[in-house]
């Protein structure tokens, strides 16, 4: 299990993504802010820790519209199997449309790709972010991945008009965990609220078990014990048909009876079995 990892949230899921392809030779684009060079600085520590190539670094500045056409050049020069994104504003949009226009003969997975990653992002990219594979919470998903998640993005959904998007965590702080804490505490008394805080254990809209360690961090990942007593979870959706389907973790994949699908124009992907 994972429990407050210091690497980039969902740099596993290179693992798994290497174990099912083979593809090893990674490269990663950023905007240049605060935030995301400390991702950065993590799959510098990471990829070569796990024998990945970190074949290309791109980072680009914070300005509204970008062009993209000489960051996949240098990438697609440098021979990238796996792109991994981290563009949390709007250029994910031009980034995705140009990177289906050229043709790009790279993998898109992981990182963060924010504005296509929820219902509207189809629309935005004109189907272009087929086969991009992006991380989203279940309830934005519109996985089932507990039995709360989809009552939780029907009920935000007819309330508000719009996606989840990144408010399912506060969400589920709310409207679950405290309110379980608070129940079982019989009291809103700071101390008392804190010992329930530290014995939770309930299902959410993204975790079939939702418990907090010693540190008071939310626990991560499975219990190897009990495969199916399901922490919290860094979850990954492939755009497929106009659909977001899990593909990570690998066995969320398998129980959801999907795999990743790949471009049709020539790739790496030519060379899988």
């Amino acid at each position: 299990m994972m429990i407050c990892t210091s690497t980039p949230w969902n740099a596993d899921s290179l693992l798994e993504q290497r174990e099912i392809t083979g593809f090893n030779k990674i490269g990663y684009i950023s905007e240049d802010f605060q935030w995301n060079n400390q991702l950065t600085d993590g799959l510098d520590v990471f990829l070569p820790q796990n024998d990945f190539e970190l074949v290309y670094k791109g980072k680009f500045p914070l300005e509204t519209t970008v062009d993209f056409s000489s960051y996949f050049a240098q990438a697609e020069a440098a021979g990238v199997e796996v792109m991994v994104p981290i563009i949390l504003r709007d250029a994910a949009i031009p980034f995705v449309k140009e990177y289906y226009d050229r043709q790009s003969p790279m993998f898109l997975f992981g990182g963060a790709l924010t504005s296509v990653s929820f219902e509207e992002s189809w629309d935005w990219t004109d189907g272009k972010c087929e086969y991009v594979c992006v991380g989203a919470q279940p309830a934005v998903a519109g996985y089932p991945l507990t039995s709360k998640t989809l009552a939780a993005r029907e009920a935000y959904m007819n309330r508000w008009k719009s996606d989840m998007v990144w408010d399912a965590s506060a969400y589920d702080g709310i409207r679950f965990i405290l309110a379980d804490a608070i129940e079982r505490a019989g009291t809103i008394e700071t101390e008392a609220g804190i010992k329930a805080l530290e014995e939770t254990s309930i299902e959410t809209t993204s975790a079939r078990n939702f418990v907090f360690t010693p540190a008071h961090c939310t626990l991560m990942g499975t219990d190897p014990n009990d495969p199916n007593a399901n922490y919290m979870m860094v979850l990954l959706f492939q755009w497929q048909n106009g659909e977001l389907v899990p593909v990570y973790p690998k066995r969320i994949m398998e129980e959801a009876g999907v795999t990743y699908t790949f471009p049709d124009w020539p790739g790496p992907w030519d060379n899988l079995d």
